[in-house]
């Protein structure tokens, strides 16, 4: 295969050790004529033929069942985009999808007359062409790494990175997410919309051979620093045993938090 995907979806340490009670992480994974996402304890598939490979990470917020709800619709919605056919630029066709599909959800979920309280992070990685197509909204991550460097695509969407941005001064708690899909709002402007500046919060990477592609939650990323993630990557070749790694490796270091992490092995980036 092109390329192989390895992928953990955990609930972290579990409310024994003061972690979460509920998983509201999901991930999406696109590839061979069909998509796949969690549904409880278990994995779920639908029949999608598309091109290249689709993968998503999404972590969920609003508490018990509404992140839970967010994270999951968030995948599905996000699948419905690998069977409309291959584009002509996937990185401009993820930032519209998104965009689009982010305002049509809130418009639906904000139809009853009551403020949405549910939203998720949302991280894209198209592998297409020979190259990687990405988008982002949230806080979630996503690497990208290459003869033993780690580096890191996204940027987080914090108050002081949009302050930055904007040249405006940051309100209190500038380290706080400031936008998530279908919860939307960066303090300012209307939840309806968001915002992904091309360049910033999208972008597309020319692949080679032996690169891995790795998108994660918080809930690794908040536990396990950067020279940990590369060191993992380094020293395990299988994409599936290096998810697993990089989630044990959180839940060793008393990570509280939902683990997602999805590990991608670029074998021959030609694949078309």
């Amino acid at each position: 295969m092109a390329y192989r995907v390895g992928v953990v979806c955990s609930p972290g340490v579990g409310p024994e050790r003061g972690g979460r009670e509920l998983n509201e992480d999901n991930y999406l994974i696109c590839q061979s004529g069909r998509a796949a996402w969690r549904v409880g304890d278990r994995e779920q598939f639908e029949s999608s033929n598309g091109a290249g490979v689709l993968l998503a990470v999404a972590d969920g917020m609003g508490g018990m069942e509404g992140g839970e709800m967010a994270s999951t619709v968030a995948v599905r919605v996000m699948a419905k985009l690998y069977g409309a056919g291959r584009p002509k630029d996937a990185e401009t066709a993820l930032r519209h999808y998104v965009l689009e599909s982010h305002g049509k959800l809130h418009a639906q979920l904000a139809a009853g007359g009551k403020r949405v309280r549910m939203g998720t992070t949302l991280s894209l990685a198209w592998l297409l062409g020979g190259k990687l197509a990405w988008a982002h909204v949230g806080d979630s991550r996503m690497y990208l790494y290459r003869d033993g460097d780690l580096r890191r695509l996204t940027i987080d969407h914090t108050s002081r990175e949009f302050a930055r941005r904007d040249k405006r001064r940051f309100e209190a708690y500038p380290e706080e997410l400031a936008q998530n899909f279908l919860f939307g709002s960066r303090g300012i402007g209307s939840d309806a919309e968001i915002r992904i500046d091309a360049g910033k919060d999208s972008g597309t990477e020319v692949l080679l051979r032996g690169d891995r592609v790795l998108l994660c939650t918080d809930g690794l990323w908040g536990a396990v620093d950067d020279a940990s993630i590369a060191d993992v990557l380094l020293h395990v070749a299988d994409p599936q045993a290096a998810a697993v790694a990089c989630m044990e490796r959180a839940i060793a270091r008393g990570g509280r938090d939902n683990i997602t992490v999805l590990v991608i092995g670029v074998d021959d980036p030609t694949f078309p």
